[in-house]
């Protein structure tokens, strides 16, 4: 099913919090939800309340600014958060499991332009 974008206002971090619980239940193995945003915007606070929903409320999640990609096992799927801000070429999300990702399990991706 093709999903068209969607914006989004979230002025509290609870209800991206809350945004992210909601949409845990629909990601499909197979799916990506790209999150788009300024620095600071709430795009890590929205995937961590995500991977939290589908893993466990303890899971840390933390941002993957500097690793660019960490993985969840989820409850019936494998969860991978890209944070793709300091890619410096598209092919780079490739190299560190994209394609791999959509196959084995769900993908949240921050800074998806930089593809």
């Amino acid at each position: 099913m093709n999903r068209l974008p969607a914006r989004i206002a979230l002025p509290a971090e609870a209800e991206t919090e809350a945004l992210g619980r909601r949409l845990a239940p629909l990601l499909q193995a197979g799916e990506a939800i790209c999150l788009s945003g300024g620095l600071g915007v709430g795009k890590s606070c929205l995937a961590r309340a995500l991977i939290r929903a589908l893993t466990s409320q303890d899971e840390e999640a933390p941002s993957p600014t500097f690793t660019l990609v960490q993985t969840y096992p989820g409850r019936e799927f494998e969860i991978a958060h890209f944070d793709l801000y300091r890619l410096e070429d598209p092919d780079e999300a490739w190299e560190i499991g994209l394609e791999e990702a959509l196959d084995h399990g769900a993908a949240l991706i921050e800074w998806p332009e930089r593809l």
